[in-house]
C-alpha cells in the first residue's frame, strides 16, 4: 500500500512537471527587454546625478543573507553544480561517491531531490532580528541557473521542481512580516553562468569505465520523451535540460553577446515586478575588464539598464518602498572593472553600491558600500569552520567606520535549518550590538576610521571609539587630540554598556582614557567579545552637522574624502554644475553653512523652506581656508526647517552646518 501511494505521488509530480513545462514560454528568442518608462535612463551621467543610497540601507549598518540554493543539498561547499561534473576535481569524486555519475545523476536530479523540510523562515527571520539584522537578501538564483522563484522565463525553478515551493515569495513575506527591507540576489549573470558554469558540463570522462559517456547537460527535451530501461517516463518528460544546462557553447568569453544575456535581463525585470525587492544585489562586476578563469568578467554595457529599469519600476510603485539599493563588484579597488575608463568610477560610485566580498575597503569611501562575508562556506560544508563573532563584529566595525554596510551569510543545511553553532554566533552578534548600537546604526565616519586597536564612528555629536583590547593601563588615541580639525574640547567620556565615567585627559598628543579592568558583559558566550571589545562614547563642544551626515539629500554633487587639508571630519561635498542641489532639513533657530573658501570659484544659493534667503561666492583668489564660516541665517521660527544649496555658477563646496538652538 506505501509503496503505491509512492508511486501515484511520483507519478502526480511528474505529470505536474509535464503539465507545467508546456505552459511556459519560448525563452531563448525573447525580444531585448524594453526599459521601465521614469525619470531614469540607462546613461551613468543621468543615473549619478539623480540617485542617493536610501536612508533605510545608510542607517541599517547590518544585514542578513541565505545563500541557499540546490546546491546546498550536496552539502559539499560552494559552486557544487561546477566541480560536481570536472573530473578529479573534489566535488566530482564526493558527488560520485555519494549521488552517482553524472551522466545518471546530475545536477538537475540534485534539484529534483532538494528537500527543504527543515526550513523554518518565521525562525529565521526572528533570529536575524536578535542579530541585528536590518534588512534581509534571499538568494534568488546562483551559477547554476536554477530559479528559487515562480520564474516566468526559467522553468528549472522551485515550485516546479524539488521542494514545489515559491522560496523567494516566501521569504519575501516573512521579511516583511518582520519589518525588514527585502532584497533578492542574482548571481546567474552572463560571465558566470554562461561562460564558466555550463561548458565544463557538455563533456564527459577522459579515463575510467565510464569514459566517453555524456555528461547529463548533453540529454535534450526528445529524450526526456524515451522510456526508461523498465518502460517507465523519465521524470523529466517535457523539460527542456537545455533550459538549466544552457545550448551547448564551450566558447564563453563574449557571454554578454548570447542568447543568454537577453534571457537573463528578462528573469531579473520578473522578479522585480513579481516581489518588489527593496535590493538587488549581482554577484559580478558593473564593469567589464576583468578577466576571471579565462572568461570577460562583467555586466558592462547591461548594467545601466538594469538599475534604471530597476530604479525606475520602484518609482511607480504604488505601495512598497521607492527608494531601492542596487549592488554590484568591481567599481574600483582591488578588482577594478573599469580599468579601461577610469573616469567612470567617481561616477558609477554615485550611481548604485558598490560591493566587495570578503574584502573590506582599505579607507573612508566617499560614498557608501557594502561588503559580503559568510559564516561558514558560501554553501554549507560538510565539517566546515565557522568565523567567531568576534570576527564578524571586528568586521562589522570596520565597514562601518569607513562608510559600508555589513551583509552576513547565515549558512544554511540543505534541509533548511542552520547549525546550533551559528545560531549562537548570531546571538552572540546581537547582544554585542544590543548594548553598542549608538555607535553602529545611522553612524558615519570619523576623521580616521582607526587601526587594530580601536575604530572610530561618530553620530549625533558624539565620537565612539570601540576599543579591540582594552587594557588596565593607559590608552592614548592621538586621533582626538585637542589640535584636530574635527575635535573640539572634550568634556565627557563613558563607558556605553553601562554609563561608567572613564578617566581622560586630552591634550596635543591625543586622548589618554583608562579604561580600568575589563567587565564581561553579559548574555555573550563569545569570551574574547564579552571581555574585549569596549565602546566608549566622547562628548565634546564641535558637534558640528557633517556634509554627509543622515537627512541630507543630493542632486549632482560629488564627494572627497581622506583629505587632510584642514576640513571638519576629513571631507567635503562639492558640485561643478549649475543646478546641482545640497538637501537637508533641520530643527534650529540659527545655522551657519561652513566651506572651504577659496577652493572654488563659484556661487551657490541659499533657500530656506524654499525661499531664496542669500548667496555665497567662492573666490579662487584668495588662499584656501577651510572651515570658513561663509553664511549665517537669521533668527528662524521654532520647528524643522529645510536647508537647500543650489549651485549657479562654478564650483562650489559645503564642509559642515553649525545649528544653534
Amino acid at each position: 500500500m506505501k509503496i503505491n501511494i509512492v508511486l501515484q505521488v511520483i507519478g502526480l509530480a511528474i505529470l505536474s512537471v509535464a503539465a507545467r513545462a508546456q505552459d511556459t514560454v519560448e525563452i531563448w528568442n525573447l525580444p531585448p527587454l524594453s526599459i521601465e518608462q521614469g525619470r531614469y535612463t540607462a546613461d551613468w551621467d543621468n543615473l549619478s546625478r539623480q540617485y542617493n543610497a536610501p536612508a533605510w540601507w545608510r542607517e541599517a549598518k547590518l544585514g542578513a543573507w541565505s545563500h541557499w540554493d540546490p546546491q546546498s543539498m550536496a552539502e559539499d561547499g560552494d559552486w557544487y553544480s561546477r566541480g560536481m561534473y570536472m573530473e578529479g576535481h573534489p566535488q566530482s569524486k564526493y558527488h560520485r561517491e555519494h549521488f552517482g555519475h553524472p551522466s545518471e545523476y546530475g545536477y538537475k536530479e540534485l534539484c529534483r531531490d532538494w528537500k527543504t523540510d527543515l526550513w523554518d523562515p518565521e525562525d529565521l527571520m526572528q533570529l536575524y532580528r536578535k542579530m541585528g539584522a536590518r534588512y534581509f537578501l534571499a538568494l534568488g538564483n546562483h551559477h547554476d541557473n536554477f530559479d528559487c522563484w515562480d520564474s516566468k522565463y526559467q522553468p528549472w525553478n522551485s515550485v516546479n521542481i524539488g521542494p514545489h515551493q515559491d522560496i523567494v515569495g516566501i521569504w519575501a513575506q516573512v521579511a516583511r512580516k518582520y519589518g525588514m527591507p527585502f532584497g533578492i540576489g542574482f548571481h546567474n549573470t552572463p560571465a558566470r553562468t554562461w561562460g564558466q558554469f555550463m561548458p565544463v558540463r557538455y563533456t564527459s570522462d577522459k579515463r575510467g569505465d565510464m569514459a566517453g559517456v555524456p555528461y547529463d547537460a548533453m540529454q535534450t527535451k526528445a529524450d526526456g520523451y524515451k522510456p526508461n530501461a523498465d518502460g517507465s517516463d523519465k521524470w523529466w518528460k517535457g523539460m527542456d535540460p537545455q533550459d538549466l544546462y544552457g545550448p551547448v557553447h564551450h566558447d564563453g568569453r563574449k557571454s554578454l553577446e548570447s542568447p543568454f544575456a537577453n534571457q537573463f535581463m528578462w528573469r531579473v525585470d520578473d522578479a522585480i515586478r513579481k516581489y518588489q525587492p527593496d535590493m538587488i544585489y549581482f554577484d559580478d562586476h558593473a564593469g567589464d575588464s576583468q578577466v576571471d578563469l579565462g572568461i570577460d568578467m562583467g555586466l558592462g554595457k547591461l548594467t545601466p539598464q538594469i538599475i534604471a529599469n530597476f530604479y525606475n519600476i520602484a518609482g511607480n510603485r504604488t505601495q512598497g518602498s521607492k527608494e531601492v539599493v542596487a549592488t554590484f563588484k568591481g567599481v574600483g579597488g582591488r578588482y577594478n572593472s573599469f580599468q579601461r575608463n577610469p573616469e567612470m568610477v567617481g561616477i558609477v560610485e554615485r550611481s548604485l553600491v558598490k560591493s566587495t566580498e570578503l574584502y573590506t575597503e582599505d579607507d573612508i569611501m566617499a560614498f557608501p558600500f557594502q561588503t559580503e562575508v559568510s559564516l561558514q562556506e558560501w554553501h554549507y560544508q560538510q565539517g566546515g569552520k565557522y568565523r567567531s563573532a568576534e570576527e564578524i563584529i571586528t568586521r562589522l566595525m570596520q565597514n562601518v567606520s569607513r562608510n559600508g554596510c555589513l551583509l552576513l551569510n547565515i549558512t544554511q543545511h540543505g534541509r533548511g535549518n542552520i547549525d546550533d553553532e551559528a545560531r549562537q554566533i548570531c546571538l552572540d552578534m546581537g547582544r554585542w550590538i544590543e548594548i553598542n548600537q549608538e555607535a553602529i546604526y545611522s553612524a558615519r565616519p570619523f576623521d580616521v576610521w582607526g587601526n587594530d586597536d580601536v575604530i572610530y564612528t561618530r553620530q549625533g555629536g558624539h565620537i565612539y571609539a570601540t576599543i579591540l583590547h582594552p587594557s588596565s593601563r593607559p590608552i592614548v588615541l592621538p586621533a582626538l587630540s585637542s589640535q584636530s580639525c574635527s575635535v573640539g574640547k572634550i568634556t565627557k567620556v563613558e563607558l556605553v554598556e553601562n554609563g561608567r565615567a572613564v578617566p581622560f585627559t586630552q591634550s596635543a598628543d591625543g586622548l589618554t582614557v583608562q579604561m580600568g579592568e575589563p567587565l564581561r558583559s553579559q548574555g555573550i558566550q563569545d569570551k574574547n567579545l564579552a571581555l574585549g571589545y569596549k565602546v566608549i562614547r566622547i562628548s565634546h563642544d564641535k558637534a558640528w552637522f557633517n556634509d554627509d551626515d543622515p537627512g541630507v539629500r543630493t542632486f549632482g554633487w560629488d564627494r572627497l574624502c581622506n583629505i587632510n587639508e584642514g576640513d571638519f571630519n576629513n571631507d567635503i561635498s562639492f558640485s561643478n554644475q549649475a543646478g546641482d542641489t545640497w538637501t537637508v532639513t533641520i530643527q534650529a533657530r540659527r545655522f551657519s553653512i561652513i566651506a572651504p573658501q577659496g577652493m572654488g570659484q563659484g556661487t551657490m544659493e541659499i533657500y530656506i523652506d524654499g525661499k531664496h534667503t542669500g548667496k555665497v561666492s567662492f573666490n579662487k583668489s584668495q588662499e584656501v581656508k577651510h572651515q570658513s564660516t561663509v553664511f549665517t541665517s537669521r533668527k528662524l521660527s521654532k520647528g524643522r526647517h529645510e536647508i537647500q544649496l543650489k549651485n549657479t555658477t562654478g564650483m562650489v563646496a559645503i564642509d559642515a552646518i553649525i545649528m544653534q538652538k
